[in-house]
């Protein structure tokens, strides 16, 4: 797999807003998390002291908790048709992950 950050499309829940935020590249490649590319030089960065929605699970392997941003409503680990997502430990080593809650996004806007 590939190693680094790159930009991807993040839809906000109400899909009038889109917005470029940066993306491990490892989970950039998971098709289930709804990362895209397209267009994304064109578009505001994620706002800050904002939270992106969420999949938090465990391993019933070893136990390992983790989460992954998900990139839009869509997504199949968000709208359930896919249950299970991998994460890279410290070691370089995989573990699948299975999903046990969702959390919302929570975006915070500037004045205009």
């Amino acid at each position: 797999m590939p190693r680094g950050y790159v930009w991807g499309v993040y839809v906000a829940d109400d899909f009038r807003a889109r917005f470029a935020k940066l993306v491990d590249a490892d989970d950039f490649q998971q098709f289930e998390r709804g990362w895209t590319s397209n267009a994304v030089d064109t578009l505001e960065v994620f706002p800050q002291q904002s939270r992106p929605r969420k999949v938090y699970g465990t391993s019933a392997t070893t136990g390992r908790k983790g989460s992954a941003v998900i990139a839009s409503t869509s997504a199949a680990l968000w709208n359930g048709s896919v249950r299970e997502f991998r994460i890279m430990a410290n070691d370089g080593t995989a573990d699948v992950i299975t999903v046990t809650r969702r959390v919302g996004e929570r975006l915070r806007r500037g004045h205009l």
